[in-house]
């Protein structure tokens, strides 16, 4: 992984607006502070400024950029954000996730150009890509990824799990 040539960390938008139409991994880090009411319990391990809080990867950076920025029916990153802040997800349409009211959505926006920072590199080989990705996510544990390795990751995941249910619930 040490092979793989990264970006400097930059802020959200930024990174998302230099993210060039290719394959590649991004990392997402805490740049800012996470609200004092986030839904968070002392017996994790903090979020604090300068944590590496997610891991993905995408055939085309500048399009999951899009999603990340703008759409939390396209994204589990916004998705799991949004829940343990404590915004609430309704569904539209026939989009398989829920998003957030459009008011929500601009306050997850906002909160993640202020407090999220992003770095990324190119990776052409779809099956290398693939391998990176969970290598990353193995080795490196970040908290908002849901693969249920640490206890911090059970909990974004029930909690997203939660917002998820109580958006169906609305829905029926």
């Amino acid at each position: 992984m040490e092979d793989l040539k990264w970006t400097a960390t930059a802020p959200a938008k930024v990174a998302w607006a230099a993210m060039p139409f290719a394959p590649g991994l991004y990392k997402c880090y805490l740049t800012g502070a996470m609200p004092k009411n986030v839904n968070w319990p002392a017996e994790l391990t903090p979020l604090k400024r300068g944590d590496l809080i997610y891991v993905g990867k995408a055939t085309n950076l500048k399009s999951r950029a899009k999603h990340h920025g703008v759409q939390t029916s396209k994204s589990t990153f916004r998705r799991s954000l949004a829940a343990i802040l404590g915004l609430q997800a309704q569904w539209h349409g026939r989009s398989a996730h829920p998003r957030l009211t459009d008011t929500d959505e601009e306050l997850l926006s906002a909160w993640m150009v202020k407090n999220i920072g992003m770095s990324f590199c190119l990776v052409q080989d779809a099956e290398l890509l693939e391998g990176l990705e969970d290598a990353m996510r193995s080795e490196l544990c970040p908290p908002l990824n849901r693969d249920g390795r640490t206890p911090e990751q059970l909990h974004v995941s029930a909690v997203a799990a939660a917002a998820h249910g109580n958006a169906l619930r609305d829905k029926g």
